[in-house]
């Protein structure tokens, strides 16, 4: 009687986006290193060498997902220019709260991945249709990524763990002296709401202005 061999099955095939959306999994702040992505995934660390050599790749590919997460189809439609730039913007906005260090990854990982690209041309498309020259969408279009940024990166330390709400609340109960800072103390209700997204909007409604008096 013959025997049986058992043939091995087949090699688990893997993606660079399989792996990209484990690490985004076990992103808690800081960058999972290869070895717990690959042990997440049960293959060796040297098999996701071949998708994403280093941990700056990774990084990059993980800003890059976060800027695909915010969905840079936003800045299509039939909207007004502006509208498609502030609901992209609140929406990365948004993503980038979502998840503890998610603002501060993009300080260290350059915006260089296909979505990165696909939001910068869709940003300079809407720039120049609203009139300004190639050289000045360029500039517009850093400085709205550069507000994000900013406003996610200092709404994260302001909140850290607690609510919007409860951090308005927290700085309104503050007591300013009137004769030592007189004009502190007339603004401070609405210093208080600093790094909320009703400020956000107001900045970026008066950045978006300033790019279309140019």
């Amino acid at each position: 009687m013959e025997e049986k061999t058992t043939r091995p099955g087949p090699k688990r095939s893997l993606s660079a986006e399989q792996i990209v959306t484990t690490a985004m999994d076990l992103f808690d702040g800081e960058t999972p290193s290869i070895r717990g992505v690959a042990a997440r995934l049960g293959v060796r660390p040297n098999t996701l060498y071949t998708y994403l050599p280093d941990r700056a790749a990774l990084e990059r590919a993980l800003v890059d997902r976060l800027l695909a997460e915010a969905d840079p189809d936003l800045l299509l439609g039939r909207r007004s220019w502006r509208r498609r730039i502030e609901d992209y913007a609140c929406s990365l906005r948004t993503v980038l709260l979502r998840r503890r260090g998610a603002a501060a990854l993009f300080h260290s990982a350059p915006m260089d991945g296909p979505n990165a690209m696909l939001v910068g041309e869709r940003l300079l498309a809407l720039f120049t249709s609203a009139g300004l020259s190639p050289s000045d969408a360029s500039r517009a279009t850093y400085a709205v990524i550069v507000h994000v940024l900013g406003s996610a990166t200092l709404t994260a330390a302001d909140l850290d763990g607690h609510t919007e709400e409860e951090v308005v609340a927290a700085r309104q109960a503050v007591q300013i002296d009137p004769e030592l800072l007189p004009l502190t103390a007339a603004a401070w209700s609405t210093t208080a709401t600093w790094n909320t997204e009703t400020q956000f909007r107001w900045s970026l409604h008066a950045l978006l202005d300033g790019c279309a008096a140019r």
